[in-house]
């Protein structure tokens, strides 16, 4: 597929999300959606849609010693981009005052590659690409509630919530489906794809809510907040491209961990900025302000990926 065409597929992708996104926009600026309804989207996302898309994804994906080595790359290459995401936001904001630092480090390290990455691999990649997308999450979410959790509390660290949450544990079932080459039977098989089937629509859903429920207008105290969100959408995307590329990654395999990668700022560190007494209205700005950037800086990223992977 030509660069040009390929951009083009990527845009129109990132484009149909971004019309469901003002589904939830519109919603909740007409009153017809709350901070209730939104949380109430977002648990069901979390506890029952992500597992169900993970097992989905891990269940269509043959097992071959090739797609299990893929499957251990993506892996890698997810911890590797947390590292590289974290490193870079704490050189970048090492001079900047603890609690505002703390908050600009998790934006730009954590993304939000389970509502943005999933449908985007699933609409460029197809189930391979959730497959390794699954990955990453787990990743994330290992990371979410430890070294995300430590930035904004200094209570210790819960490991029963780490190894019970929902992504980890979709992924476990997941790899057990797999690497034992089982069929679920299609009385369960086809619930689980018609839950996973959910994912996209909720998920643009529930970020247009928090779109809309923030304020979008520009402060001159934004510019360290500018500055994570250019971290996030540029500098790591960007690194981490180079990182994988001289590891010789390439291919399906390089765009499936260079989509999460690239994706905006997770909501989660909305919600830990919230939970822990953080500053949950600069954490919203934050993530409000990355997802609009995405429409831009997400199909040029991937682009670039596609030309040298």
């Amino acid at each position: 597929m030509g660069i040009v065409t390929f951009f083009g597929t990527v845009s129109v992708q990132v484009a149909v999300l971004y019309i469901m996104i003002a589904v939830g926009f519109i919603l909740t600026r007409s009153g017809k959606m709350n901070a209730t309804g939104a949380a109430q989207m977002t648990d069901v996302l979390l506890y029952i849609v992500t597992p169900c898309v993970i097992i989905n994804s891990f269940g269509s994906v043959e097992f071959t010693v090739d797609s299990a080595g893929r499957l251990l790359i993506s892996a890698i290459a997810a911890v590797a981009s947390h590292a590289v995401s974290f490193g870079i936001a704490a050189i970048c904001f090492m001079r900047t005052e603890k609690a505002r630092r703390n908050l600009l480090i998790a934006a730009s390290a954590l993304s939000n590659c389970g509502f943005m990455g999933v449908p985007l691999a699933s609409a460029i990649l197809g189930d391979e690409g959730v497959f390794l997308v699954s990955v990453y999450i787990a990743v994330f979410n290992i990371v979410s509630w430890t070294v995300g959790i430590s930035l904004f509390s200094s209570e210790n660290l819960n490991w029963k919530r780490i190894v019970l949450n929902p992504g980890v544990i979709g992924v476990a079932i997941g790899l057990v489906i797999f690497f034992a080459r089982l069929k679920l039977p299609g009385i369960i098989a086809q619930p689980v794809g018609y839950m996973a089937g959910l994912n996209t629509p909720l998920a643009m859903v529930v970020i247009g809510y928090y779109l809309a429920s923030g304020s979008l207008k520009v402060r001159r105290s934004d510019v360290p907040n500018f500055c994570a969100i250019a971290v996030r959408m540029v500098a790591v995307p960007l690194v981490c491209l180079a990182l994988f590329r001289l590891c010789g990654i390439t291919g399906n395999l390089l765009m499936a961990v260079m989509i999460p990668a690239s994706a905006p700022t997770a909501a989660m560190v909305m919600m830990l900025s919230a939970k822990y007494q953080g500053d949950g209205i600069e954490a919203s700005r934050i993530v409000s302000f990355s997802h609009l950037v995405s429409i831009v800086t997400m199909p040029l990223i991937l682009t670039l990926c596609h030309a040298v992977g």
